[in-house]
């Protein structure tokens, strides 16, 4: 079916777009000594585990567009201490975080975040810590209006298309 496979299409390209976003702000953060999987690919396997819809990940995007500043500045000012905090400078976490949030936003059933433990590989507390210092750097602004996420969603898609 041509709509089948024209929607896993939008898909790949709107992971290999959110990894992009993902590489992009933390890009100076990503020094590893150790071989990982690539970002596109975490993002896939989350989204796989957690079977993540569409509109899930287009607003967790958005909720990192929204603090891409903060994060920016926190990554900075953390760097400058000794004890910088873990979390913040971890695109994959703050991604995670995202998506639990407007996971949970978005339905009213949900994974508990025990759950969420279990497909990202962490523990509890982890997720926990995490999920908190994500709702703190968004200041809890979960809201977002139609007609901002529908504008989002365009340019969403546009970069999409610009980068075919």
């Amino acid at each position: 079916d041509t709509s089948c496979q024209d929607k896993s299409i939008m898909i790949d390209k709107l992971i290999d777009a959110s990894a992009d976003i993902i590489d992009s702000i933390w890009s100076n953060n990503t020094k590893r000594k150790t071989k990982v999987m690539s970002t596109s690919r975490f993002i896939r396997e989350i989204l796989k585990r957690s079977r993540a819809t569409y509109s899930m990940l287009q607003l967790a995007l958005f909720y990192i567009f929204r603090i891409k500043n903060t994060i920016q500045e926190q990554i900075q000012y953390q760097q400058s201490q000794l004890n910088h905090n873990q979390l913040v400078c971890c695109g994959r976490r703050m991604f995670l975080a995202a998506l639990m949030v407007a996971s949970k936003y978005l339905n009213d059933k949900n994974y508990r975040n025990r759950t969420w433990a279990k497909i990202a590989s962490l523990t509890v507390a982890e997720i926990n810590a995490t999920e908190l210092v994500f709702l703190k750097l968004i200041d809890y602004q979960l809201y977002v209006s139609k007609s901002l996420y529908d504008k989002w969603v365009t340019l969403l898609h546009g970069h999409i298309k610009n980068k075919q």
